[in-house]
């Protein structure tokens, strides 16, 4: 009886053990921006159009006229930040041999700039993860449907991972058409297509600096419970070895 009060106990212990890896390593933490981390877009398709790029009112900066082709970069370099309040940064535009770089840039200026919003809200490159509820609220009656997807497949930083990613979906909504993907837990853009008119612009992150951890895997899950029969194995043949000797 004893030892079937032993084997019960270290099943529990070792279960817990297992379920506190699974979750402490199934949730990622809140985005926290300094001074240099960055950004880095690749363009997928883009319209044969020199843009102007004008900032968010106010004031509604002019800032210079841009164009990108596919297989070009957009990043982001972000050189102040205030907390749920304003990011700044340094935006670049094409390639090594040929770009143009735009100065003092806040986010809702990229928003307004690149069409990377749904008026009246302004994403761009990274959304309010903590008002995500306020903001579904400011897309109501834009003709944009928002959907969560816990698996959302994306390359970053060279490896392929699944994401937790809220996507809006704007169908002519003054003529834009748009379908922004944000990581759920950061705000941070992942994935973008917009276009309105003759516009258009589809990027992807390819690489970032910052932590955007993807959602708990099925492998991890196996693995934990592979982990957990493993250590199980020498418990039992140890209790079937004791009740044997016993008889």
């Amino acid at each position: 009886m004893r030892n079937k009060k032993n084997l019960l106990l270290t099943i529990l212990i070792v279960l817990s053990f297992s379920l506190t890896l699974l979750v402490s390593n199934g949730f990622s933490y809140k985005l926290n921006l300094n001074d240099e981390d960055w950004l880095k877009y690749q363009v997928l398709a883009s319209s044969a159009t020199e843009n102007m790029f004008v900032g968010n009112w106010p004031p509604g900066h002019y800032y210079g006229n841009w164009s990108v082709i596919p297989e070009d970069w957009i990043m982001f370099n972000v050189t102040s930040f205030i907390p749920s309040s304003e990011i700044n940064g340094t935006l670049f535009l094409g390639n090594m041999l040929n770009n143009t770089k735009f100065y003092d840039v806040r986010n809702i200026d990229v928003a307004f700039g690149l069409g990377l919003s749904i008026y009246p809200w302004n994403g761009g490159f990274f959304a309010n993860e903590s008002d995500w509820d306020n903001i579904e609220v400011q897309v109501q009656g834009t003709n944009t449907t928002i959907s969560d997807l816990s698996n959302f497949e994306h390359t970053l930083n060279g490896t392929l991972n699944s994401y937790e990613v809220k996507v809006f979906n704007t169908q002519d909504y003054y003529g834009q058409n748009s379908s922004l993907y944000y990581h759920t837990d950061t705000g941070v853009l992942l994935k973008a297509f917009t276009s309105y008119g003759l516009y258009e612009l589809n990027i992807t992150l390819i690489s970032t600096n910052l932590e955007i951890n993807p959602t708990m895997q099925t492998t991890g899950f196996g693995l934990s419970l592979a982990i957990v029969s493993i250590a199980f194995i020498p418990i039992l043949l140890l209790s079937r070895r004791k009740n044997l000797d016993s008889k």
